[in-house]
């Protein structure tokens, strides 16, 4: 039992949360925020056993597209390990950072930290932590020291939105039906100093805990993410290369709005031109793309900048072929390798939907806005970083944290209005190192096999030095 625990630490966890919020259900009445000083205190919303079941399906239909990009995710994966091209090109940059362990460790944490910053949707970027882990693990390094690089680094960029990600930009919208007049520019430069802070100080622990396990990163566990040596010495780097570069580009164009934040219209006029093209009255490529039918309301098709996962998706599955071909994989050994993709990621996609489960018990039972009113609605950036903090714990997504309480924090206009905006984006990406509900963090533990106690045990410094970083830069903000 004991073994039993240990091994599953991590849904232990995530189930435990999904306990303590059904118990809070029927010990805190929900309520509701109508500005920023008036609070409605409602009835009794308590969580029950049909609750959770109907819960569970409810968040498999909301969390459905985020599902599916995962589980083609892993699909790409399971068929693209057992291409020698992808082994030998693996190999050769494993190569390439072998004895350059740090400095090859900091260049990726800082761009994937970076990238989650400024795209608009923060998931496109689990498409390539597989690639990267790959790389990683067979420069020896330690599953702890892979995670920190790839999803740990993912974190970093949550805590600091700068032209991203899609819950900073919800939050803003929400906001914006309370009365904040709060835009993406808010606050702009001191989002990009808190992310080049926050990268700084998370490097510094990184590379103190790589030279420390230095021993311990060279001992190779016996794993999957460890690729097996090419079979087919001539087998070609360059066709695999080429698609994971493919890939790349179009995860940058795609998830970048170059329009609304550098004014670039380009992508937008060749966007209308090209699905403008027609025979006659026929619209070629816009009826192949898939166009908008009467029962939707928006656009499925977009221009670059304005993708959705969905879209990319379409792409990975056409790249999935194509290394099929390229690599010369049998039908049959193609279906058997999709199965084994699959195998891979859906623990993780199911820990992902329990924690998703969470914010529906929440959203179900608007519990938050009634905890946050007993800490008062005078703005104070202690008492809201405070505030935040606890609205973030129960909530993977930001937007709706905006959403739950938008009357509350959106009341708040001019230069609190702006700190407030600036407290609930860095300290909601700051919980999501720890909480049980943080998706990024989830997936990655559960992806490597990491006990959550064991990444806690490295990051605990982080998350305290940061914090007392952002509380000063707060009150700086608020009283100088």
């Amino acid at each position: 039992m004991k073994k039993i625990l240990k091994e599953h630490d991590l849904a232990k966890l995530i189930i435990g949360m999904l306990l303590f919020v059904v118990v809070l259900t029927w010990i805190i009445p929900n309520g509701s925020f109508t500005s920023a000083t008036s609070f409605t205190s409602g009835t009794y919303q308590r969580i029950g056993l049909v609750h959770i079941v109907y819960a569970l399906s409810y968040a498999v239909q909301n969390f459905s597209i985020q599902i599916v990009f995962l589980l083609f995710v892993g699909v790409f994966y399971g068929v693209l390990i057992h291409s020698d091209g992808y082994k030998k090109l693996i190999q050769k940059l494993a190569k390439f950072g072998k004895g350059k362990e740090i400095g090859f460790s900091i260049v990726i944490s800082v761009l994937v930290a970076v990238l989650t910053s400024i795209l608009t949707n923060s998931y496109i970027l689990i498409m390539f932590m597989p690639f990267l882990i790959h790389v990683l693990r067979k420069m020896n390094m330690s599953k702890l020291s892979t995670f920190v690089t790839t999803f740990g680094a993912m974190l970093v960029g949550v805590l600091a939105p700068t032209y991203g990600t899609e819950g900073a930009l919800s939050l803003i919208n929400y906001l914006g039906y309370g009365g904040s007049t709060v835009t993406l520019e808010t606050e702009l430069l001191i989002r990009f100093g808190i992310l080049f802070l926050a990268i700084l100080l998370y490097t510094f622990f990184h590379v103190q805990f790589l030279k420390k396990n230095k021993k311990k990163d060279e001992a190779k566990d016996d794993d999957f993410m460890v690729l097996e040596e090419a079979k087919n010495k001539k087998a070609k780097i360059w066709p695999i290369a080429l698609v994971m570069i493919i890939l790349f580009v179009l995860m940058v164009l795609g998830f970048v709005d170059w329009y609304t934040n550098f004014k670039i219209e380009i992508f937008e006029n060749f966007h209308e031109w090209f699905m403008g093209l027609a025979i006659g009255d026929f619209k070629i490529f816009d009826a192949i793309a898939g166009t908008t039918l009467d029962q939707m309301g928006y656009e499925l098709t977009t221009a670059f900048g304005k993708w959705y996962l969905f879209t990319y998706t379409i792409f990975i599955a056409l790249a999935t072929i194509l290394v099929t071909i390229f690599s010369k994989i049998k039908l049959n050994d193609m279906l058997k390798y999709i199965g084994e993709g699959f195998k891979v990621v859906i623990k993780p996609v199911v820990l992902m939907t329990l924690a998703y489960t969470v914010f529906v018990f929440i959203y179900w039972s608007p519990i938050v806005p009634t905890i946050i009113n007993t800490f008062g609605t005078t703005f104070n950036p202690i008492i809201a970083t405070v505030q935040a903090l606890i609205g973030s714990i129960f909530n993977s997504d930001l937007g709706y944290l905006g959403y739950s309480i938008y009357a509350f924090i959106g009341g708040f206009t001019g230069k609190e209005g702006d700190i407030i905006y600036l407290i609930y984006s860095t300290i909601y990406g700051l919980t999501m190192f720890f909480t049980p509900v943080s998706m990024f963090l989830i997936f990655g533990l559960s992806y490597l096999d990491i006990p959550y106690k064991k990444w806690m045990s490295y990051i605990w410094k982080f998350i305290v030095a940061m914090l007392i970083i952002l509380v000063l830069i707060f009150a700086l903000l608020a009283y100088v």
